[in-house]
C-alpha cells in the first residue's frame, strides 16, 4: 500500500508545503519513503511501502525522457512478462517503470494489458496532460476534486486533499441521504458534493481546464458453461492468479484461519513459495480457529505465528 497525491495548476504558485501536508496525513500508507516532483504546471507526491524494487523504485518517477512522471499506488500483477513485450530501456526492475514504459507505448489504451490492483497518475510534461487510473473493481482508492482556486487535485485518501487546505470541503446531502437510508455512502461518491471518487474500471484525462472520464473495462458476458469445464477453468485461473501474486523482494505471508478459503490460498502459494509465512489471530475464552490454523500450517510446511488477544478496544483498531 502506498499513497500517492497531486495537484495540476495554471500559476506560479509554490505549492510545496501543501502536497507536503498531503503526504504526512497519508505516511501511513506508505512508512518507507515519501517523494515530491515539481514540474512545470503540476506538483506530485508519494508516500511508499516498499515491496517490489526496493532499492531503486523511488517515486515519483520519470520516464527515460523525462517527459513522463508517475505516481503508483498498487502492484501490477505478471508485470515481468508484459515488461518483455515492452521496447523500452528499463533502468529498474520496479512495476511502476513497466506502467510509464505502457504509457509511452499505448498511452490509455494500455490499460486493456494491465491485470493487478492499481491507482496512478501519470502526467505528461510536454502536453501538459494528467492521466489517472483506477484498477477494475476498485481495490485501491482514488479521489479528485477542484481547489477553491480551481486547480485539480487528486489524492488516495479524502483527508489527504482536505489536508492541502486548497480546499473546503461541502458536506453533500445526497449522501447524507443515502446513508440514513442504506447506512452506507454511495461507493460511487464521497460524503462531500465537491470532492468525488473515480469509479472502477475508469481512466480520467485532464488538460487545460477540460476533464473527460471513461470507462476502459466492463465486465464480460456471461456464457452457458458446464460444470466440469468450469471446474477445470477456474482452477487455472485461480491457481495463475495465487502465482502471479508471489512477486515480492520481501517476506510473502497469509493470514489462515483454516477455513476453505485461506486454506487452499495457502495449498497454491506453498507450491510456489516455500518459504512462506501465515499468520493467525484468535481470542481466549472463546471459540478459537487456532488450532484449525495450525493444523493447515503444519500440513503444508510454513513458519506459522499465532497471536492471541482476550480483548480488543475498539479505539485501536
Amino acid at each position: 500500500m502506498c499513497g500517492i497525491v497531486g495537484i495540476v495548476h495554471n500559476n506560479q504558485r509554490d505549492f510545496q508545503q501543501n502536497i507536503l501536508h498531503m503526504n504526512d496525513i497519508q505516511a501511513h500508507r506508505g512508512p518507507d519513503a515519501s517523494g515530491v516532483e515539481k514540474l512545470t504546471g503540476a506538483i506530485l507526491g508519494h508516500t511508499r511501502l516498499s515491496i517490489v524494487d526496493i532499492a531503486s523504485g523511488h517515486q515519483p518517477m520519470s520516464c527515460n525522457s523525462n517527459k513522463l512522471f508517475i505516481t503508483f499506488n498498487g502492484e501490477i500483477y505478471g508485470y515481468k512478462e508484459i515488461k518483455k513485450g515492452l521496447d523500452y530501456p528499463f533502468k529498474t526492475n520496479s512495476d511502476t517503470e513497466v506502467l510509464i514504459a505502457l504509457y509511452k507505448q499505448y498511452g490509455s489504451k494500455m490499460l486493456s494489458k494491465l491485470s493487478g490492483m492499481f491507482a496512478f497518475a501519470i502526467w505528461d510534461d510536454q502536453e501538459r496532460t494528467l492521466f489517472l487510473a483506477r484498477d477494475r473493481f476498485g481495490e485501491k482508492p482514488l479521489y479528485y476534486g477542484f481547489t477553491d482556486d480551481g486547480d485539480f487535485i487528486f489524492a488516495s485518501e479524502i483527508k489527504a486533499i482536505i489536508a492541502s487546505k486548497l480546499l473546503t470541503p461541502k458536506v453533500s446531502g445526497k449522501a447524507i441521504g443515502h446513508y440514513l437510508q442504506r447506512l452506507y455512502i454511495d461507493p460511487l461518491e464521497t460524503i462531500y458534493e465537491n470532492i468525488h471518487a473515480l469509479a472502477p474500471g475508469s481512466f480520467l484525462t485532464y488538460n487545460d481546464g477540460r476533464l473527460e472520464i471513461n470507462r476502459y473495462f466492463n465486465y464480460p458476458i456471461t456464457q452457458d458453461i458446464s460444470l466440469a469445464d468450469a471446474t477445470e477453468i477456474f482452477q487455472d485461473k485461480f491457481d495463475k492468479s495465487v502465482q502471479r501474486q508471489l512477486i515480492a523482494d520481501v517476506d510473502v505471508g497469509a493470514f489462515l484461519s483454516g477455513g476453505l478459503d485461506s486454506s487452499t490460498v495457502v495449498a497454491i502459494a506453498q507450491k510456489y513459495n516455500q518459504n512462506l509465512k501465515t499468520f493467525s489471530f484468535g481470542f481466549e475464552g472463546t471459540m478459537s480457529e487456532l488450532s484449525y490454523a495450525k493444523e493447515i500450517a503444519n500440513r503444508y510446511g510454513t513458519d506459522h505465528h499465532e497471536l492471541l488477544a482476550d480483548k480488543v478496544d475498539i479505539a485501536d483498531l
